[in-house]
């Protein structure tokens, strides 16, 4: 007994100190500014602390909880300064931690778990995205297989005549900053603009679902599954689904996240088992963290960095009707020496350009009004100097390591040799 309880605390304690490392790293790698990520992290490593307390007595119990306060505490700084939301949320739920032990019906259960299920579900419903097929550039085998999958989707007397499933899904791969949410975003417009059977478009993000609570976000999994069929015909879209259908096959993979994954499958094939016209589609730039079950069911689909087309009409985007380019540069130079930049990339370089164009017609106007004035009559354009010292100073993204991990998990998908993300998340 005494080797099995001290088993239990050592796994505890290795866990904790490798949320607290992740916590570190991610603040590290955002270049030292608090996100939501590390608070997962920290919150997890709160509730090992709190875990470790209930395990011990004395003053080793006090230990842990004095570590689980110090965390939450740092958790509540954070949240009040990137989500003051968020922080009184969680700031109310600490103070009804108590309460919750104490009372009968009351706290997480019964109907305050429904009043939150129900706010958090209208947040899902989302307006259709301003953009279509026709503001996304390149990819036209995959624009040509989304379309077809609207046309689909009038023809459901065919479909049933010919038994097949109501429900499409699809599972979207690539690099940070590909355009994997632009073209879903393009083409829920196109569904939900159909004017002959229109969609209600549902969108959320993985690691939203993932709450402080272990248990809530299994609650949360099945009510996103629920009201999917509830409100059919319908596109269930989520963002960095590998946060929430992690892979069950990672070492040191945390009981909370194995058991979510179990709830997220379930659900979903009980939403497939419904009949119910749904879309389903999962994003992700790391489809190794994804569980092998879920990748099964999916379509999978990779979405590959801008191409030349793609990179051109997105510096178009950035200049075409606000100021003119000069004889001699053209978009299309630009995308040429701008192969492998994502968009953020690009968008990152205009921004650099536009701080030129800033500084030199302030200076060649003398106000803000002139300044407007000019560059709206061609007296002031964008030099291809401009673009040169704005590439000059500029270092696209790295994305070997990434591109190489999905290159390889691909490689592995048809044989079920999936890769396994060693990584303790």
């Amino acid at each position: 007994m005494e080797r099995n309880y001290a088993v239990a605390i050592q796994k505890r304690e290795n866990l904790y100190r490798a949320y607290i490392n992740k916590a570190q790293l991610v603040l590290q790698s955002n270049g030292g500014k608090h996100n939501s990520e590390e608070c997962q992290y920290l919150q997890r490593a709160a509730e090992l602390q709190s875990e470790m307390a209930d395990m011990t007595i004395g003053e080793e119990r006090n230990h842990h909880l004095r570590e689980k306060e110090t965390i939450s505490a740092k958790v509540l700084s954070i949240l009040k300064e990137i989500d003051p939301q968020k922080a009184f949320e969680f700031e109310k739920g600490k103070s009804g931690e108590k309460k919750t032990s104490q009372t009968t019906g009351s706290g997480r259960g019964g109907d305050n778990d429904k009043e939150k299920l129900d706010a958090m579900a209208k947040s899902w419903h989302k307006e259709a995205p301003n953009h279509s097929f026709a503001n996304v550039s390149g990819m036209a085998e995959l624009k040509d297989k989304l379309s077809d999958c609207v046309t689909n989707s009038n023809c459901e007397a065919l479909l049933d005549f010919l038994k097949i499933p109501r429900l499409n899904t699809y599972f979207f791969v690539g690099p940070p900053g590909c355009g994997k949410t632009y073209i879903i975003e393009a083409f829920a417009n196109e569904l939900v603009n159909n004017k002959d059977k229109e969609y209600q478009f549902l969108s959320l993000v993985g690691s939203d679902i993932i709450s402080r609570y272990v248990g809530d976000a299994e609650k949360i999994v099945t009510r996103m599954f629920e009201e999917a069929e509830n409100c059919a015909p319908c596109i269930l879209f989520i963002d960095e689904i590998d946060g929430v259908c992690r892979n069950r096959a990672q070492k040191s993979m945390p009981e909370y996240a194995a058991s979510i994954t179990t709830s997220f499958l379930t659900g979903y094939n009980r939403m497939k088992n419904s009949g119910k016209s749904i879309i389903f589609i999962g994003a992700t730039n790391y489809p190794q963290r994804v569980d092998s079950a879920m990748l099964d069911r999916a379509e999978v689909i990779r979405v590959p960095l801008p191409d030349k087309e793609a990179r051109s009409n997105a510096f178009r985007m950035q200049f075409d009707g606000v100021v003119e380019l000069e004889e001699g540069l053209s978009y299309e130079d630009m995308a040429a020496v701008t192969d492998g930049y994502n968009y953020r990339d690009i968008e990152r370089v205009t921004s650099i350009m536009k701080k030129s164009v800033f500084e030199q017609v302030m200076q060649q106007a003398g106000n803000e009004t002139a300044a407007i004035e000019l560059i709206k009559s061609g007296g002031f354009k964008l030099k291809r100097s401009d673009f040169d010292i704005a590439m000059a100073d500029f270092k696209p993204s790295s994305k070997k390591d990434i591109l190489d991990a999905i290159d390889k998990w691909e490689r592995n998908l048809n044989n079920d040799s999936y890769l396994i993300d060693d990584d303790v998340e």
